[in-house]
């Protein structure tokens, strides 16, 4: 399960509007529907969308924007009440975002995730149904990705006490890789700079310096069960982070030769694996990521 974030102060420029709108709440969403439950894996759920619409949004302060008539995502959420929830989207123009909570309360942001994608933090987020509209700043549209996350996508400090969370929706620095199981050549190798300025205190990973974005994204397609090897190889003292299709993180320093690192995930789930080469210290070295199927040892 990913961790569930501290809650910290986080300027997010969401504005609280009473309940009022053109929008048709009860309509059919048009891109479907989630239940979620509090502590969900995987974290984020994600969801293609197009933004934009034929409605110039209108409502209280929420004065931008253009969006359906029908929400695109209707979220069903059930929690105790004590989780952050992020809403955000990730966008290839200039995307928006509305949301009625099941308050009734109208909430709505542009630009403060990143260039041009929306976020809005709901702090001890209530249980009930959110109708969420991505829209578009200008009358356009565009292909876009919303996310839904119990995790703070920017990096902030974790539960467990002054560590940071790296972003695992970022691009990877050094590419990524679509491998079907039983692949050649094996190892996969991809040469990268391991290390950065997130010190990690994650769980159960409490050591290791990596960077925000992943260093390296596996699309893995498994057919029977085969055994994943991730490790690295450095001069210097080197760990992993990886997050697993499930939603999981895993890390280790050195399980591998010397100070090298390895990660072994037997029968390994098909999906997306981001991973981080860290640096025990706060240095960057350079280092050699491998991918196999074929135990190294």
């Amino acid at each position: 399960m990913r961790i569930t974030l501290l809650l910290i102060a986080i300027a997010f420029s969401v504005v609280l509007i009473p309940a009022a709108t053109s929008q048709s709440i009860s309509a059919e969403p048009n891109f479907g529907s989630l239940s979620l439950e509090e502590g969900f894996v995987p974290d984020p759920q994600s969801v293609s969308v197009t933004s934009g619409g034929s409605i110039e949004v209108g409502i209280g302060n929420c004065q931008y924007g253009y969006v359906s008539d029908a929400p695109d995502v209707d979220m069903y959420y059930t929690t105790s009440g004590g989780s952050d929830l992020y809403i955000y989207v990730v966008g290839d123009g200039d995307t928006t975002l509305l949301i009625n909570t099941p308050s009734g309360d109208w909430i709505c942001d542009d630009d403060s995730y990143d260039d041009g994608d929306p976020i809005i933090r709901l702090g001890g987020a209530e249980g009930g149904l959110y109708n969420i509209w991505v829209g578009s700043y200008s009358n356009d549209f565009h292909d876009a990705t919303l996310y839904i996350s119990e995790i703070d996508p920017t990096g902030t400090s974790d539960s467990s006490g002054g560590g940071m969370v790296p972003d695992y929706s970022l691009a990877p620095t050094f590419g990524s890789v679509e491998l079907d199981e039983g692949f050649l050549p094996d190892p996969h190798t991809v040469d990268i700079v391991a290390g950065g300025t997130i010190e990690l205190n994650m769980g159960e990973c409490t050591y290791g310096h990596v960077a925000n974005a992943p260093d390296f994204d596996l699309y893995y397609q498994a057919t029977s069960g085969s055994t994943l090897y991730i490790y690295a190889l450095s001069g210097s003292d080197t760990t992993l982070l990886v997050n697993t299709p499930d939603g999981n993180w895993l890390c280790n320093d050195d399980g591998f030769t010397g100070n090298n690192p390895l990660i072994v995930l037997p029968a390994a789930d098909s999906g997306l694996y981001d991973i981080w080469v860290g640096t025990y210290g706060s240095d960057t070295i350079g280092a050699t990521l491998y991918i196999s199927e074929i135990d190294p040892r």
